[in-house]
């Protein structure tokens, strides 16, 4: 990616439930089931991107918000880049 497009992608709108942190795009995507939403996410930076889903299950779907990019800004501190690897 060039510069210029570096410098637009952080400050293109993100969608709902997406948050930029320490140059990581978290998108949180609560999943419905059984009244409860449970913790999904999409961890992406530059052209890398993974996509996780914990059992942890909350009832309202901003606490699920919240919580996952809590989870997921912890994740990123702890491993950085390998969050990537297979």
């Amino acid at each position: 990616m060039s510069l210029l497009g570096s410098i637009k992608s952080l400050f293109s709108p993100l969608p709902d439930g997406a948050i930029r942190y320490k140059g990581y795009t978290i998108a949180a995507l609560p999943e419905e089931e059984f009244g409860r939403y449970r913790l999904h996410a999409v961890i992406s930076k530059k052209n890398n991107h993974r996509s996780y889903t914990l059992i942890d299950r909350v009832a309202d779907k901003q606490n699920c918000i919240t919580l996952t990019h809590q989870k997921a800004k912890s994740l990123i501190d702890q491993k950085g880049d390998k969050i990537f690897a297979h």
